[in-house]
């Protein structure tokens, strides 16, 4: 038997800064990222609607982070516990384009076929809360979608701790 295996992968390096990164599928002048990013700082560390996802990051920075996309036809093997970080949202895409973007970045764009997506967000290499001394610090994140006929709530799975906390 074949392991199930994402119909699309795209690895690219972006920038991550201000501790925080978005997920746009429908951009929209109506989009208010500003109240997503306030709803993920006081919540649980991720922010949805159906103009997008803003998660924030143990990081303060990282100018050379590894970004993978996954693209499922189902749900993957739930494998969140061998992330340090981990969420999960639904996300709206239009126009066959995902658009990663933070604050003082230009955006990467990957191609996405139109739909509603189930996201799992995971995260994984930090070794600081913050400042993580140096802007490349190492820390690497996926995003895995697939097909969602109703809304998924934004949520925390996972949440990584210092190891001297």
């Amino acid at each position: 038997m074949i392991a199930p295996a994402p119909r699309r992968v795209v690895e690219k390096i972006v920038l991550l800064d201000y501790g925080q990164f978005c997920l746009c599928g429908n951009p929209s002048p109506d989009a208010d990222y500003t109240t997503l990013l306030e709803r993920a700082i006081n919540g649980s560390g991720i922010a949805a609607d159906d103009n997008g996802i803003v998660v924030i990051s143990p990081h303060q920075n990282n100018f050379e982070m590894p970004f993978r996309l996954e693209v499922w036809d189902d749900e993957p093997f739930d494998d969140h516990e061998d992330w340090e970080e981990a969420f999960e949202a639904c996300l709206l895409v239009v126009d066959d384009v995902l658009r990663y973007f933070s604050p003082t970045d230009a955006v990467a764009t990957f191609e996405v076929p139109s739909g509603r997506y189930a996201a799992r967000i995971s995260g994984r290499g930090f070794v600081n809360r913050g400042w993580p001394g140096s802007i490349t610090p190492g820390d690497r994140w996926r995003v895995q979608l697939w097909p969602s006929a109703g809304h998924l709530p934004e949520r925390r799975l996972k949440e990584w701790r210092h190891p001297a906390a």
